[in-house]
């Protein structure tokens, strides 16, 4: 790996619907880097990913911030931070050009990807992200690299992201006013993935669904490269609140159940049946008794829906093709019970489970037992993006390197608007 990195301290923030995750790292001599300090607390003042009051959400990376520090003896400066939200769309587009040379030179490759992103967007929506998927030259078709290649026609296909404006700025700001100044800013569904796809599945063809608290993020990669994104406004939160709403309890209430007792498995709702719990409604004298399988029969159908969600862009996009190694379920929601036996059931397809680190292609990073959950993804993946490092590659090795430029670009361009 690059010694540019050896000895350097990368921090990412996990800015959460439900909570914010601090973890801060350093590269050691091994060529992977070394977990010092995890911060985490509960996310207050932000709606599907989106910030609703700024003031709660800075003292909320305040909090978490203090503790990572604290673990870590260092203090923070900058931070990789992770960003989603119904705000987030992404879509595939195309561009032609004619070779100016002989050759296919880079100054090609930079006018197709700029004939390709150049589309008209709705009011206050940006490009994000502009990740090219494949090229062609002169017709011949999924070529990865055209550089160098003779020809008189390139084409490029694109993954292009976009995003609100003001979301953009509002998660800066609530990390500059937290005292952290933001190096760069990451889809957190990618981040995910880093964190927690194998470099097989990702050539062969893999799909990553991030059930968060406020939005579930959606992902496919085949040869390598993404091929489809997509963030759907169903969630974590929406499970919880269907049960608050559905018995009567509160909130928090229905939290401590889902977690506790939750299960979208038919044989252990039918378990259920005859199973009670009294839940303390938080005033003198206010206790409901609740039969365990109705709040699992509430998460079912969400869970469902879900999935139905899913199967739907499935259909209309023909994603299934780009999917021969399956989906892997990563974040909070994943750890329902039943959650991957459903999955696999309603889609038709090979589910597992994605833990951090849980890749086998390279040496897997020292990671603490805290962190080896779908819970941490997003923020062990953000790190992974910082420090470039998959296993025993470096960003340097790494055939995604040109998704780094783009990352800086999207930096640059948020800040712009300061």
């Amino acid at each position: 790996m690059s010694k540019k990195f050896f000895g350097r301290h990368f921090t990412a923030i996990d800015i959460g619907t439900t909570k914010i995750c601090v973890i801060i790292a350093v590269v050691n001599t091994q060529g992977s880097f070394e977990i010092l300090g995890i911060g985490h607390h509960p996310s207050y003042g932000l709606k599907k990913g989106v910030v609703v009051h700024i003031g709660t959400t800075v003292e909320s990376i305040k909090t978490a911030i203090k503790e990572a520090e604290a673990m870590a003896g260092i203090q923070v400066e900058s931070a990789f931070v992770g960003i989603s939200g119904g705000h987030i769309r992404s879509f595939n587009s195309t561009g032609v050009v004619a070779v100016k040379g002989r050759d296919v030179s880079q100054q090609d490759v930079d006018r197709v990807i700029e004939a390709a992103k150049a589309i008209p967007l709705p009011a206050g929506q940006e490009i994000l992200h502009v990740i090219p998927q494949y090229f062609r030259v002169d017709g011949q078709e999924y070529v990865l690299d055209s550089l160098g290649m003779y020809g008189v026609r390139l084409e490029a296909q694109v993954h292009i992201v976009t995003g609100a404006v003001a979301s953009a700025q509002n998660i800066i700001k609530a990390c500059e006013l937290a005292g952290v100044g933001v190096q760069d800013i990451v889809l957190e569904q990618l981040a995910s993935a880093d964190a927690v796809l194998t470099d097989a599945e990702r050539e062969m063809g893999v799909g990553i669904l991030d059930i968060g608290g406020g939005t579930s993020d959606f992902a496919i990669y085949k040869d390598g490269r993404i091929r489809h994104s997509k963030v759907i406004p169903v969630a974590g939160n929406h499970f919880t609140n269907d049960i608050a709403v559905g018995l009567g309890i509160p909130f928090t209430k229905a939290e401590e159940i889902k977690r506790c007792y939750g299960t979208v498995l038919r044989d252990g709702i039918a378990e259920q049946i005859d199973e009670y719990a009294d839940v303390n409604l938080g005033y003198e004298g206010g206790v409901k008794t609740v039969q365990l399988s109705m709040p699992s029969e509430i998460l079912r159908f969400r869970a469902e829906e879900l999935f139905d969600l899913f199967h739907e862009e499935f259909i209309e996009f023909r994603l299934k093709q780009f999917m021969p190694a399956g989906l892997v379920l990563t974040g909070g929601g994943a750890l329902l019970s039943g959650m991957k036996e459903l999955a696999s059931d309603n889609l038709g397809m090979r589910v597992r489970i994605g833990m951090p680190g849980g890749y086998t292609d390279g040496p897997m990073h020292s990671i603490p037992d805290m962190l080896k959950s779908p819970v941490y993804a997003t923020g062990y993946g953000l790190l992974v993006y910082a420090t470039g490092i998959r296993g025993n590659q470096s960003k340097e090795q790494t055939k995604d390197a040109v998704v780094s430029v783009l990352f800086k670009r999207m930096k640059s361009w948020i800040y712009d608007f300061f």
